[in-house]
């Protein structure tokens, strides 16, 4: 019987017919079956995950790669006082613990992970609940735990979606075994991206709220979880009603685990989105000086400058950059652009459309602002009155005052009539460019022609100020360092070969008609004057003298002269007498830091523009050492560096210590070498003296009425570049004006019209309440009665007589009372300069 029931399956009544004893032993049976298969399960599985870390195991990072990751922190370029130039690179931020608020980690917490603190990494009933809903196609919330998605951001990244769950839960583990949970927490939130320009909690607090992540509010706080899921879609700048929909959902998650009380999830649930981009603090707008200590730094580490959070503190001076800035951005347009006329209108879109705000509105957010131009479209021509509508949607009016100076444009040289209206210059729809004066908004357009100025202390070449163009977002060309023609300005190197060669300021040249070849040179004024003073022609500018005087001294001691002062003359044509005048394309930081030399009593100086770069963890890896003069400058060490580099200092690496940025440094100083005999340098300074008080610089004493100022204009044939070069014995500066692709400017422009005028602006501001300061008289000079016209020694009572410099080994001798003066100066070892017309 027993056997047939082995054999045969039973039934439900065959059940109700067994015996207990016959019920036990089959329970017996299918427990014993059930351990067997259980086992082997087990079994199977404990083989399958050994093998499985054994596999991955080697491929698991170890504990030292995420324990002290690198978080990429931007380049940070300062002034001198600190204050913030430019920001480059991926904005981080990263923050520690201690600075982030406990409801900002409930928040995340109640998000992403409410067992955070109870599970060793990994979530196994989240897995399951996971996995669960993957089999009935519901979403019943991720598996993954907040240490799984640290393990996720730091690597796997590559792998696909399964494998990369199966490392991340051996990797989770790994990593919940090596860090504390503070520390899990602090890693993430330093990782995450919580949208663009937003990589961590630091950088995002700040781009949505403009905060530290300790100074957000329950209602913010709960706004930075609710964008992870997608950042870039979601995040409460780009889409603030989907990010309110999932900021409440967090906060109710926090309510839900007790984090947050009934009231407070009231208040913050009733809090508008009040997120909205906040760009980087920058105080200071020096965008060319940023870009070349960028381009320093690349040279140097390369793509790691951007991430490794170097600190870089500039020679900068935040107020005379600002005042530099100013100065060349409004000269531009007053001194040169508004003179020449208005050349129309950018654009015309049409009124009689639907909406016609609305479209203006988005045309405007096509146009970027630079300098001083803002983009406006004409909404309402009056009379003598405009109204326009701005880029950020205001109404702006400009009145007659603001609009008169438009005479049409109709060549460099010509501008039309006077306009008698508004719809003279303008129609509704009109798209053009306002600013905003002192009088209130005014029309503007922008200068088709560009400029630079750089400023420097004479006696450390330390750059102050530069500014390489009109706006670096229209073009990033850094005229500072372009190479062009300096025209006159370069003449005072020419009469400075001369007094080296033994001439004096009174020594005569023949302003005469010269020819060499084809070459015919012109004064600018078209005239001759015969026998003039070395003083007199540089003061004049006067052009034939200048040629000619370069002719007999010869142009290897020219060039070779020039060269001391740092100008690359190894480039320059020899035997071409328009390198006298100024042919030959230099640069105008070459050119600031050659008038430099003449400031500070004849020292070559190397301009520079790095002080010192620290790293992110507030290691000094660079501080400058420049050449200086020393009877000048404090700490300076007498010993001069090997291989100085002509603009700006190497970059190696200086392991001096640890250095606070903030923190006040002494400097290290080389001498910087004699290049002229100072008494060379003192003459020069007088006769560039000259040219500021009554010759082509004469703009400058008019304006800031100081004792202490020399300088040279420079004009180009054209002329196509304009140049003023000038100094006293603590600030040299140099302005360049000219178009990018060299052509004529007009032919009433010169250098006094144009580059004066923005030098003045800097210096005005630059020199407030600096007392006078002038090289001081060297030892070795004597002066002379002379007379102003011919040179010659006078006596006292004559007319026209002014005291000259002389070094005292070829200074005239007095004359007796008796003695009548003669009509040429004749000077120890000098040339006779000959008046002969040459054809």
């Amino acid at each position: 019987m027993g056997y047939v029931t082995d054999l045969i399956p039973l039934q439900p009544y065959h059940l109700i017919c067994m015996t207990t004893s016959q019920m036990k032993l089959m329970i017996k049976k299918a427990i014993k079956w059930g351990m067997k298969i259980g086992l082997t399960a087990l079994c199977a599985m404990v083989m399958v995950t050994s093998a499985a870390y054994l596999y991955l195991a080697p491929q698991l990072p170890s504990a030292e790669t995420y324990k002290n990751v690198q978080l990429e922190t931007p380049l940070r370029i300062y002034t001198a006082d600190l204050k913030l130039i430019d920001e480059i690179g991926n904005r981080r931020n990263p923050v520690s613990f201690e600075e982030i608020p406990k409801v900002l980690t409930n928040a995340l917490i109640a998000s992403e992970d409410a067992r955070f603190y109870s599970h060793p990494g990994v979530d196994v009933k989240g897995l399951l609940r996971g996995l669960w809903g993957f089999v009935r196609g519901t979403n019943l919330g991720g598996g993954s735990t907040i240490t799984m998605q640290l393990a996720k951001q730091l690597t796997f990244e590559g792998d696909n979606v399964y494998l990369r769950k199966f490392k991340e839960i051996p990797f989770a583990l790994q990593i919940q075994r090596e860090l504390s949970k503070e520390e899990i927490l602090t890693l993430y939130l330093n990782l995450v991206f919580f949208g663009p320009g937003a990589d961590g909690i630091g950088a995002a607090s700040f781009i949505y709220y403009g905060k530290q992540p300790s100074e957000l509010t329950l209602a913010e706080a709960a706004m930075m979880p609710a964008v992870l899921p997608c950042p870039s879609r979601c995040n409460p700048v780009r889409n603030p009603e989907i990010a309110i929909q999932r900021r409440n959902v967090v906060l109710n998650k926090m309510f839900n685990e007790n984090m947050i009380s009934q009231t407070e999830l009231e208040q913050a649930l009733a809090v508008p989105v009040t997120a909205r981009r906040h760009n980087r603090s920058i105080e200071v707008s020096a965008p060319y000086v940023a870009e070349m200590v960028r381009q320093q730094l690349y040279a140097e580490y390369g793509e790691a400058t951007y991430s490794q959070g170097f600190e870089v503190v500039t020679t900068i001076d935040s107020e005379k950059q600002l005042a530099a800035n100013k100065a060349l951005i409004d000269g531009l347009e007053i001194y040169y652009d508004k003179s020449h006329g208005f050349r129309g209108v950018d654009a015309h879109f049409p009124e009689d459309i639907l909406e016609p705000t609305k479209f203006w509105l988005e045309e405007l957010q096509r146009v970027p602002v630079y300098g001083n131009q803002h983009p406006a479209i004409v909404t309402q021509v009056d009379d003598q009155a405009i109204r326009v509508l701005l880029k950020n949607g205001d109404e702006a009016f400009i009145d007659w005052q603001g609009l008169r100076w438009a005479r049409p444009y109709i060549n460099d040289n010509v501008v039309g009539a006077r306009p008698q209206s508004a719809s003279d210059i303008v129609q509704t729809g009109d798209l053009i460019r306002v600013k905003m004066e002192s009088e209130g908004w005014a029309l503007g357009q922008l200068p088709d022609v560009d400029g630079a100025l750089i400023s420097m202390i004479p006696d450390t070449g330390r750059i102050i100020a530069l500014v390489g163009g009109y706006d670096f977002r229209r073009s990033q060309v850094n005229r500072v360092l372009t190479p062009r023609p300096p025209g006159s300005n370069f003449k005072p190197f020419v009469y400075g070969t001369a007094l080296e060669s033994n001439y004096s300021a009174a020594s005569t040249i023949n302003d005469a008609p010269l020819i060499r070849g084809s070459y015919r040179p012109q004064n600018y004024e078209n005239n001759f004057l015969g026998p003039v003073t070395l003083r007199y022609a540089l003061k004049e500018s006067r052009n034939v003298p200048t040629v000619r005087l370069f002719d007999q001294l010869g142009s290897d001691k020219v060039l070779a002269f020039a060269a001391k002062f740092g100008f690359q003359t190894q480039n320059f044509p020899q035997y071409d007498l328009t390198v006298a005048l100024g042919s030959q394309d230099v640069k105008p930081i070459e050119m600031v830091t050659a008038y430099s030399a003449i400031a500070n009593g004849g020292y070559k100086v190397e301009p520079w523009f790095i002080k010192q770069i620290t790293d992110l963890s507030n290691q000094r890896v660079y501080k400058s050492e420049p050449v200086v003069v020393c009877q000048r400058v404090a700490a300076c060490t007498g010993q001069a560096p090997v291989d100085r580099p002509s603009i700006g200092p190497s970059l190696t690496p200086n392991e001096s210590g640890i250095n606070e940025i903030a923190q006040a440094n002494p400097d290290t100083y080389h001498s910087a070498p004699q290049i002229i005999d100072p008494r060379i340098a003192y003459i020069l300074n007088s006769m560039l003296r000259s040219v500021v008080e009554e010759g082509s610089g004469q703009g400058v004493q008019r304006a800031l009425r100081r004792g202490d100022l020399m300088g040279k204009t420079g004009t180009t044939n054209g002329p196509q570049e304009l140049w003023f070069s000038g100094f006293n014995a603590d600030i040299a500066t140099t302005v360049f004006v000219g178009f990018d692709q060299p052509a004529s400017l007009g032919e009433r422009e010169q250098g006094a019209s144009v580059a004066v005028p923005i030098w003045i602006d800097y210096m005005r501001v630059a020199l407030e309440n600096s007392p006078e300061n002038v090289m001081q008289r060297p030892d070795g000079l004597v002066d002379r009665l002379i007379d102003k016209t011919t040179g010659a020694l006078a006596t006292p009572g004559d007319a026209n007589t002014i005291f000259e410099y002389f070094r005292i080994e070829n200074a005239p001798q007095p004359l007796p009372d008796t003695q009548t003066p003669s009509n040429s100066t004749e000077n120890q070892g000098e040339e006779e300069l000959s008046t002969e017309i040459l054809f």
